[in-house]
């Protein structure tokens, strides 16, 4: 995520849509090579702004570079030998990984009743057939903010 990527929408705008802008992720650093949009709600803006230098990487390394694909499998690796019970999957009683969370994000959404297309499009996924795919064209970006904040409120065990 890069900074410049961002849309922050101005304060009349943030109130009317409830969440502060878009992050538009562009196609070739997309895996399906498709431009992405993701809603910035108040948590995630939360999450990011705390950055001293809001230019460039919001998510450095040490070295200030990109993040490696192995720094989160790195990340929960230490979490599981850090804790006695570890994190796993209750399945299959492997150690949780960086994927599993779309994956519990995914489930949490079919459990819970919320929108199955919301969903797979917040996670970059298509669904439906090719003459859906013709015809659907928007990405509900303003019900996936809603999404994503109760997601974090269910995360943070509010709701």
């Amino acid at each position: 995520m890069r900074w410049e990527e961002l849309q922050l929408f101005d304060e009349a705008e943030a109130k009317k849509r409830g969440f502060l802008g878009i992050w538009t992720r562009p196609a070739e650093r997309m895996k399906a090579k498709r431009e992405h949009r993701v809603p910035i709600t108040f948590a995630i803006y939360e999450l990011i702004s705390d950055t001293n230098e809001q230019t460039g990487l919001v998510f450095k390394s040490g070295k200030l570079t990109t993040l490696s694909d192995m720094t989160l499998s790195a990340l929960m690796k230490r979490m599981h030998a850090s804790c006695e019970q570890g994190f796993v999957d209750q399945r299959s009683s492997l150690p949780a990984v960086p994927h599993g969370l779309r994956s519990t994000f995914r489930d949490w959404v079919a459990e819970t009743g919320q929108s199955r297309e919301a969903a797979e499009l917040q996670l970059a996924h298509k669904f439906g057939s090719e003459v859906e795919h013709a015809y659907y064209r928007t990405d509900l970006l303003d019900d996936r903010a809603g999404l994503l904040t109760n997601w974090h409120k269910f995360l943070e065990a509010k709701i």
